[in-house]
């Protein structure tokens, strides 16, 4: 085997290892690769190579310090436990329904569609906040940074955000290219870079970015799964575990109880209960072969 075939057999690992929640393991790989490449006269001499690599340990090691940062059992004023409450319940409305639809086609690895259907939906006006991100996890799922940041260009001078949402959107596609690595400069936001414009009153839902679930079962010994969350509806979320992974698929069949499920928002951290709400296999896309795994989580 080449030192190429040896690299790119370890960058998988690495990436394996970080979606299955495996951080501390996803950064050596990534360190040794990085050592390899060094090492290597012709690869050390790829300034691209080089920087993407450090990228992803950077993204890794910032994940691992959010860990460690986040409180063990968080305590939640009864407002806070009142609003997620309240957040929770986006999804009863028709427009929920529509961006709902086009989830189910981003779950499945159907991108390409789910980003006509969004893209279709942001025309009309529907929850754009919502579906502007929606647009921006297809990109990202489909390797495509450079796509992501193109339509936030447009969105900046199109009569669809307001100021303070435009903000929002800047600071999530800016999470989203570091988590994957990606070093592009973002333009700000400015009042000059659309039409001044209120704030529309469109429904607010807690949006989830990631989950740590607590499994349990003779061959999980008690091992905490972390997950990005990959798409959400209302108080569904979808995430992703990797092929090799099927041991703690099959263990979360549909209908398993989850009793602890620690959920971060830009909201709130807090602890909660869930239920497996279906399971599947992709079938198209870059994620062939991966599970899709939807969990419900309760909103009391």
């Amino acid at each position: 085997m080449s030192e190429k075939d040896i690299i790119k057999r370890l960058l998988k690992e690495a990436e394996i290892y970080r979606t299955q929640g495996l951080l501390s393991d996803s950064k050596a790989k990534y360190v040794e690769i990085l050592s390899l490449v060094n090492r290597n006269p012709t690869f050390s001499r790829n300034h691209e190579l080089v920087q993407g690599i450090k990228g992803k340990i950077r993204a890794v090691e910032k994940s691992l310090r959010e860990l460690k940062e986040r409180p063990d059992r968080p305590e939640l004023t009864r407002d806070m436990q009142k609003l997620i409450k309240k957040l929770f319940t986006f999804s009863q409305t028709k427009e929920a329904a529509a961006i709902e639809g086009a989830v189910a086609l981003a779950k499945f690895g159907q991108y390409d569609q789910a980003l006509n259907e969004f893209h279709s939906l942001l025309e009309q006006g529907v929850l754009p906040v919502v579906t502007a991100k929606n647009i921006v996890r297809c990109c990202m799922s489909l390797r495509k940074a450079d796509a992501a940041v193109e339509y936030y260009a447009k969105w900046l001078s199109a009569d669809l955000f307001s100021f303070d949402e435009l903000k929002e959107l800047r600071a999530f596609i800016a999470t989203a290219l570091e988590k994957e690595g990606v070093r592009i400069d973002l333009p700000e936001v400015t009042a000059r870079s659309r039409k001044s414009r209120a704030k529309r009153g469109e429904e607010t839902f807690l949006e989830i970015s990631a989950i740590s679930i607590h499994l349990q079962g003779d061959s999980l010994q008690d091992r905490s799964l972390d997950l990005e969350v990959q798409f959400q509806s209302a108080n569904t979320v979808t995430v992703h575990l990797p092929s090799n992974s099927r041991e703690v698929a099959r263990l979360l069949a549909p209908g398993t109880r989850l009793d602890d499920i620690q959920c971060f928002s830009p909201v709130t951290v807090f602890r909660s209960s869930g239920t497996v709400a279906g399971t599947a296999t992709i079938k198209h896309g870059p994620k062939r072969g991966d599970y899709t795994l939807d969990i419900t989580i309760d909103a009391d």
